[in-house]
């Protein structure tokens, strides 16, 4: 099988029928030029999982390569496996409860071969929430620099749809990110900063978001029930840990401070976590409080208004007070460039 042009890659847990809804939705004129590399993390259905792969891979016309994990390796070192399997100049990451729009794919290539950045990203449906996420008004190229890794650090929090261009990421290891669940933010971070970045406009990813959690439960992983249970006003914390464990390590090896201007940021974007938590009365909001607090980052004074706000005026009211900023806000960085 000769190198390709374009590796689509797939974690795998425990998802059948949402991995093959995946798998189906990749469809592209360039065929001979792309491969599908699943990679199964030894999950309960691997078995299941393996049947499907293959009967998928006897009637497509895209190469297709299975892998299964001989032990779990949890999320963040099976994207480091689907990396070191991928033979494509381009590797795309992909989860197996998200799929490709129609026709997204052929446009992904053919803006890849015109403009050849070193890491491509695109806008997204979100299902469970109904919005269109990653969205800006047109396409355009970002120059490198830190400034650059600060800006579009969100951008990375969903991995489906990132691009990257294989060569440019082959040297970071996944081992160090072990229950961290955001190896893909410090590729997105290393590789902006040296090579800058190309965003397409065009929506690429419906995020349908709705397969089983594996989160905090798998083998590999410390068992953390905050992030096996989604629902949990807790659960996003928990995952920021390792969020913010993973931006300490890229300012650590690029020698930047991209923790600032993210715990601002961070700050800016609590107020949902934060209304949430209200609607579940005092004794529980102060408890979240308290647990935002006990991040490894400083909570900015605009975090503490809304805590205030919210602690006295209850979640409906601020709910509207602050809803026009708020979208004021998602309009100034809409037409950010």
């Amino acid at each position: 099988m000769k190198d390709k042009f374009l590796s689509v890659c797939i974690t795998s847990y425990n998802r059948v029928n949402e991995l093959r809804r995946c798998l189906n939705s990749i469809k592209t004129r360039y065929s001979d030029e792309v491969e599908i590399i699943v990679s199964e993390d030894n999950s309960p259905q691997r078995d299941a999982i393996a049947d499907m792969v293959k009967q998928f891979a006897g009637e497509s016309s895209i190469d297709v390569i299975f892998n299964t994990n001989e032990v779990n390796q949890g999320y963040d070192r099976n994207l480091g496996r689907l990396k070191s399997l991928a033979s494509g100049k381009y590797i795309f990451y992909l989860s197996d409860d998200d799929c490709i729009m129609d026709g997204a794919l052929d446009k992904v290539i053919d803006a890849l071969k015109e403009q050849k950045p070193a890491l491509m990203f695109e806008p997204f449906y979100y299902g469970p929430v109904d919005a269109v996420k990653r969205k800006y008004n047109k396409s355009f190229r970002i120059d490198a620099g830190e400034e650059a890794a600060s800006t579009y650090l969100y951008d990375a929090i969903l991995f489906s749809g990132l691009i990257f261009e294989k060569d440019k990421i082959a040297e970071y290891d996944a081992e160090r990110f072990l229950n961290c669940n955001y190896f893909q933010v410090y590729m997105f971070l290393m590789t902006i900063k040296k090579y800058g970045a190309y965003y397409l406009d065009v929506m690429t990813i419906d995020s349908v978001s709705d397969g089983e959690n594996a989160y905090g439960t798998v083998k590999s992983t410390k068992k953390n029930e905050l992030l096996a249970d989604r629902n949990s006003i807790y659960s996003n914390i928990e995952f920021n840990k390792g969020l913010i464990k993973v931006i300490r390590f890229f300012d650590e090896d690029s020698n930047s401070d991209v923790i600032t201007k993210f715990a601002k940021e961070y700050s800016m974007r609590s107020y949902g976590g934060l209304s949430r938590a209200r609607a579940y009365g005092r004794a529980e909001f102060r408890n979240y409080w308290k647990k935002l607090n006990e991040l490894d980052i400083p909570i900015s004074g605009t975090a503490k208004t809304y805590y205030a706000t919210l602690l006295i005026f209850g979640n409906k009211v601020c709910d509207v007070i602050y809803g026009i900023p708020k979208k004021l806000l998602l309009m100034r960085r809409s037409n950010k460039q």
